[in-house]
């Protein structure tokens, strides 16, 4: 059953634009509730993994009864400020493209338990294992990949992601990826404005990549990688091991890839000259190379800045307790997205540091 909530409504009169409905519940006490008077076509939902059976539950009635193009994502936190219990809805009256589905069982395969013969004893120990599954959103021109949270203890599979629309081939089947194409809103989210709390080490001159291979930077003008941070202040200053160096590379198209430096010899001590980027990194000689410094008070969440009116995506800091953060429910209208420890993907740039965000204001 639905419920009828009230909830302001996005509308224009532009054609071929699409009207619509942002909703993130926290702590939701009762069934999602249908938008009124709003002629829908299609949701997408984003749930963390205690949500999901009244996801799952809503989008085969939304579908069967209403005939909505429906999309269920089980993720690990929803917006604002990575809450761990909650469902984000967007709910349109246009339809979404949906593409490039990748049914689960491809990566997931699991052999049926042994059976016992009635004089032999067999395990019914079910191996598990980790698997990449993500969701993929174009927003008005923005590419986002966001993993996917782990959901055996909710749905029994790894993860959680699926789809209902009539006539597709992969409809209700469950996936490990898929791509979803958001049809042009109004009002336009605009800006895709990335947010982190980096702090710069001040240097005398632009650093210049010298020497290197692969991710592993060895010289910058011309001296030992290590040296810089050896020799900085700011960050020596810091009596933390815990404090993040992160760069940004830029090459020849100017366009900066973010980083973290996840190793360096002796702790930037002197029996190494190089320093290792994230995995992902290629560096090339003459890339310039800014440095950052993430200290841990800027990682744990308690940075809260004011969000709304927001498509929404976040990196948070790694869960340290099993209690929830929020106890009551609210309900933040016009404000959709999710976050994950792993962080996100945007325009193929890296956001894995906690307390990076990209929003699209609407």
């Amino acid at each position: 059953m639905f419920f009828a909530g009230s909830v302001r409504r996005m509308t224009t009169s532009l054609a071929a634009r699409a009207a619509f409905i942002a909703r993130t519940t926290r702590v939701p006490s009762q069934p999602i509730r249908v938008p009124p008077g709003f002629k829908l076509r299609s949701v997408l939902m984003l749930a963390t993994p205690q949500n999901l059976s009244m996801s799952i539950e809503a989008a085969i009635s939304l579908h069967e009864s209403e005939k909505l193009q429906v999309v269920v994502a089980g993720v690990e936190r929803v917006v604002p400020h990575g809450a761990s219990n909650g469902i984000s809805e967007l709910w349109m009256d246009d339809v979404m493209r949906i593409e490039l589905p990748f049914l689960l069982s491809e990566r997931d395969k699991r052999e049926p338990p042994r059976v016992s013969d009635g004089v032999n004893p067999v395990g019914a120990k079910v191996n598990w294992k980790h698997v990449d599954a993500s969701l993929d959103l174009h927003v008005q021109g923005t590419h986002v990949r966001m993993a996917l949270a782990n959901t055996v203890f909710w749905t029994n599979l790894p993860s959680t992601l699926f789809f209902f629309e009539s006539g597709s081939a992969h409809s209700g089947q469950t996936l490990c990826r898929l791509l979803v194409t958001l049809p042009p809103l109004v009002p336009e989210p605009k800006g895709a404005s990335v947010r982190d709390h980096w702090t710069p080490l001040v240097t005398d001159a632009p650093l210049l990549v010298t020497k290197c291979i692969g991710n592993l930077l060895k010289g910058l003008n011309g001296r030992s990688a290590t040296l810089f941070l050896e020799q900085n202040t700011q960050l020596m200053s810091i009596a933390s091991k815990d404090v993040k160096v992160c760069v940004k590379v830029f090459g020849a198209d100017g366009v900066p890839k973010r980083y973290e430096v996840i190793a360096g010899g002796g702790g930037w001590g002197a029996k190494a000259d190089l320093l290792a980027l994230s995995p992902e990194a290629q560096l090339s000689v003459g890339d310039r190379i800014k440095f950052y410094m993430i200290p841990p008070g800027d990682m744990d969440g308690t940075v809260v800045e004011p969000v709304r009116d927001q498509i929404r995506f976040e990196c948070v800091a790694d869960a340290t307790t099993y209690g929830e953060t929020d106890v009551a429910t609210r309900t933040d209208d016009n404000l959709f997205g999710c976050g994950s420890e792993r962080g996100f993907v945007a325009a193929g740039v890296n956001h894995k540091i906690p307390g990076d965000s990209l929003s699209m204001s609407f």
